[in-house]
């Protein structure tokens, strides 16, 4: 019985760290493709309060450009797509770096000129900012 109980806690102890990551890697996605999609006002909904803040100071400009310079940069970036790489908890805490990477569509003429990498850090389900 107390092996079986053992077996419960730790079965149950690796789920918690599963949905953490699971949590932090749909919050990323959420994240990215909002940013694709150059819906800037909804990646910033997946943003912590201090990141929203800046991330939307970076991007208030993108509504200002000409709408003909507009266009052909959302025509631009949905060529690309992101793709989560992995998800690793920091230590004990509930922090979660989240790697990804930008390609191209396989349509794309310039898909063969690689990926773009990088990483974004997650805690509580918001990304908190972007990793190096």
């Amino acid at each position: 019985m107390k092996k079986t109980l053992v077996a419960l806690a730790l079965c149950l102890m690796a789920a918690g760290c599963t949905n953490k990551e699971k949590q932090a890697q749909d919050c990323a996605g959420n994240f990215l493709d909002a940013f694709l999609s150059n819906d800037y006002d909804a990646a910033a909904e997946c943003c912590s309060e201090d990141f929203r803040e800046e991330f939307l100071k970076t991007t208030s400009g993108f509504k200002d450009l000409d709408s003909n310079i507009r266009a052909l940069l959302i025509s631009e970036c949905s060529k690309f797509r992101a793709e989560i790489v992995a998800a690793k908890r920091i230590e004990d805490s509930d922090t979660v770096v989240v790697d990804y990477r930008i390609v191209r569509d396989k349509d794309s003429l310039a898909f063969q000129k690689g990926a773009i990498n990088g990483s974004l850090v997650v805690l509580d389900g918001k990304v908190k900012r972007l990793g190096k």
